[in-house]
C-alpha cells in the first residue's frame, strides 16, 4: 500500500522522500518505490506456497534488506516527536512545514518493525525451529516459560556502562557555558540552571533504561516498585521506547561526529558539537546492543502443558 501511494505521488511529481534533498542526499523517490514494492513480493513469497520456488536465504536477505533500509529511513522520526511535542508542529532544517515527511518516517518505522517480525517468522520456519520462541521442540508443546532474571554478558554490561558515561563531556562542556564560560556555546548561547537541571533528569531516565536492559531488575520489577514487586516486566515495555530512541541517536551520533570530522559541518570536533555526537552515538548504540541481549534474554521458551518449568 505504501509502495503504490508513493509511486502515485512519484508519478504526480512528488520528490524528496523521507526529506532526504533536505540533508544533502540525492532524490530517493524512485529507489523508495521499488524497494516498498519488491518488499511487499518478498513479504508475500515467505507466506505464500509460491515463495517455495524462490530461494529462501534471497527471501531472507531482501526480507531483512527491507527492514534495515526502512528502519534507517526513519530513524530522524524521534526528533520529529521531540519537535512535536515541544512546538506543535514538523519543520525542516528551513523552518517549513514537514508533516509530510514525518509520516513517512512513522509508516517506515512500522514497515521496518513488520519487515523485522516477518524476516524473523521466516528464518525460523525454514529452519525447522517454533516461531515463537526460535528453539526445536515438539509441536504438541504449547506453554511458555520465561527465564529466571539474570544479567546480561559482562561484555554488554560494559559497553552500557560506557554508554553512560558517554554523556559526561556533554554535560560537563554545558554546566560550564551555565556557569558563563566563554567560547563552549555556538553563537554565545548561554543555558540557564534549569536548562541544566532539566537535561540531567532527562539524562538520567536515558541511562535507567539503558541499565535495566543489562541488570536482572530490568526483567522483574524489583522491591522498590510498589504493588509490582516480583512480577515479570512485559518485554515490550522497555524495548518499544528503546527501539524508537535507539536508531534515532545511534546514527545522528555517529553521521554527525563524521561529518564533523571531516569538516562539512562547521561544528568543533572537540567541542560541543563533537560532545554531542560522542554522547548521542555512545548511548544509541550501547542502548542498541543492549537491547538485542535484553531481547535474548528474556525470550520465553516453549514447553509441554503440565511440564515444570527447566
Amino acid at each position: 500500500m505504501y509502495g503504490c501511494v508513493l509511486l502515485v505521488a512519484a508519478l504526480m511529481g512528488y520528490r524528496s522522500f523521507i526529506g532526504a534533498t533536505d540533508v544533502g542526499l540525492p532524490d530517493l523517490t524512485w529507489p523508495g518505490v521499488a524497494v516498498l514494492l519488491a518488499g511487499s513480493a518478498i513479504a508475500a513469497a515467505t507466506v505464500r506456497p509460491w515463495g517455495g520456488r524462490v530461494l529462501s536465504r534471497a527471501l531472507s536477505v531482501g526480507a531483512w534488506g527491507v527492514a534495515v533500509l526502512a528502519l534507517v529511513g526513519s530513524c530522524m522520526v524521534l526528533l520529529n516527536l521531540i519537535q512535536l511535542v515541544l512546538t506543535g508542529t514538523v519543520t525542516d532544517r528551513q523552518g517549513d512545514s514537514d508533516w509530510v515527511s514525518f509520516a513517512e518516517r512513522l509508516c517506515l518505522a512500522v514497515l521496518g518493525v513488520l519487515f523485522v517480525a516477518t524476516a524473523l517468522s521466516h528464518a525460523r520456519r525454514t529452519a525447522g525451529v517454533c516461531p515463537r520462541c526460535g528453539r526445536a521442540h515438539p509441536p504438541q508443546e504449547s506453554d511458555r516459560w520465561y527465564p529466571t532474571p539474570h544479567a546480561a554478558p559482562s561484555v554488554v554490561r560494559r559497553i552500557a556502562y560506557v554508554g553512560g558515561c558517554a554523556w559526561l563531556p556533554y554535560l560537563i562542556l554545558h554546566a560550564l557555558g551555565a556557569a558563563g564560560v566563554p567560547g563552549i556555546e555556538p553563537n554565545g548561547f548561554r543555558p540557564t540552571w534549569y536548562m541544566l537541571l532539566a537535561g540531567v533528569c532527562g539524562i538520567g531516565l536515558a541511562v535507567f533504561l539503558l541499565l535495566g536492559l543489562v541488570r536482572p531488575w530490568g526483567m522483574v520489577f524489583p522491591r522498590w516498585t510498589l504493588g509490582l514487586a516480583g512480577r515479570r516486566v512485559p518485554r515490550f515495555l522497555p524495548l518499544t521506547p528503546v527501539w524508537v530512541v535507539a536508531p534515532t541517536l545511534a546514527v545522528y551520533g555517529t553521521a554527525s561526529g563524521i561529518l564533523a570530522g571531516a569538516g562539512l559541518l562547521g561544528d568543533d570536533l572537540f567541542g560541543i558539537g563533537g560532545a554531542a555526537s560522542l554522547a548521542f552515538g555512545g548511548y544509541g548504540w550501547a542502548l542498541a546492543i543492549a537491547a538485542v541481549s535484553y531481547q535474548l534474554r528474556t525470550r520465553p521458551l516453549c514447553v509441554s502443558t503440565g511440564t515444570a518449568a527447566p
